[in-house]
């Protein structure tokens, strides 16, 4: 297997990994199916490699993973006898949770990729999952790929490492511009400032480019918490000025926005809509 992966997206996973500290469960969302794969399947090989740069992707170990026959790393098929693409709980007792307290054979942990859960695993399984993940053994690592976290159990969420991954994206210089001047609105201590912004995107797609822009930047914010450096100064802006909760928060209110430009919505009536959101987020205490 080859890992194909945006450059920022595979350095999320080898800083992880560099940091010492995977967590025992690791929920993968964003970018599209084969992306989330490639991600999980880079984690994994990042867990069991043993060279100093890991993942070197070179090793034995790593080759192993690449090819799918390590023997201490698991990625959990649908049940043969169902058409529905769903592992059933029978499946998940008896082919896997039943073997994960057997130490590892190679490395010194084994790592369970479910690729896909969203459509893998239902609410059954997540619970059966959830007291292995709520006390997992030390050697026990969970990878989950879903196209969205909030697909999985809010039980198995709050006990999950969330990464998003960014999507490929390629905006033309306006865009650029306009969502660095939204950004400079945002940490403005003037409303005023903001809404002249967005008031000087005359028509729906120059809004959407930019408020697609902006969220691309503030997934970069979310990545800088995580401790992935950054050069790019509109996101070191945000950075500055606002905490992780409110550029979520910011994430949710754009991509509603978003979703409010493919109806027929006021231009005017949204852009005054989505100042005063802003403003709600960034303003509050």
């Amino acid at each position: 297997m080859e890992i194909r992966l945006q450059k920022d997206n595979e350095e999320v996973i080898r800083g992880l990994v560099s940091s010492g500290r995977i967590p025992h469960t690791v929920i993968i969302e964003g970018g599209n199916s084969e992306e989330r794969k490639c991600a999980a399947v880079l984690l994994a090989a990042g867990a069991v490699c043993r060279e100093k740069d890991r993942p070197c992707l070179c090793c034995n170990a790593c080759r192993k993973v690449l090819d799918g026959f390590h023997p201490d790393v698991f990625i959990p098929e649908p049940s043969k006898n169902l058409k529905s693409g769903i592992l059933s709980l029978k499946d998940l007792r008896d082919l896997y949770l039943s073997q994960m307290s057997i130490k590892p054979n190679e490395a010194d942990v084994k790592a369970y990729l479910f690729i896909d859960a969203d459509k893998l695993l239902r609410e059954d399984s997540q619970n059966a999952l959830l007291k292995t993940i709520e006390e997992p053994p030390q050697n026990l690592l969970f990878v989950f790929t879903v196209e969205s976290a909030k697909s999985m159990l809010l039980t198995v969420r709050s006990r999950s490492r969330v990464i998003t991954l960014r999507h490929t994206f390629s905006a033309d210089e306006e865009a650029e511009q306009a969502a660095s001047s939204i950004i400079d609105g945002v940490i403005s201590l003037y409303e005023y400032d903001l809404l002249k912004t967005l008031s000087a995107l005359t028509d729906k797609q120059a809004l959407k480019d930019a408020l697609g822009v902006f969220v691309e930047k503030l997934r970069q914010a979310l990545s800088f918490y995580s401790g992935i450096d950054t050069a790019d100064p509109d996101v070191k802006k945000l950075t500055r000025k606002l905490d992780r909760a409110r550029v979520i928060a910011l994430i949710g209110v754009t991509n509603e926005a978003v979703g409010k430009l493919k109806t027929n919505v006021n231009l005017q009536l949204l852009q005054t809509w989505l100042s005063s959101q802003y403003r709600r987020i960034t303003w509050q205490k």
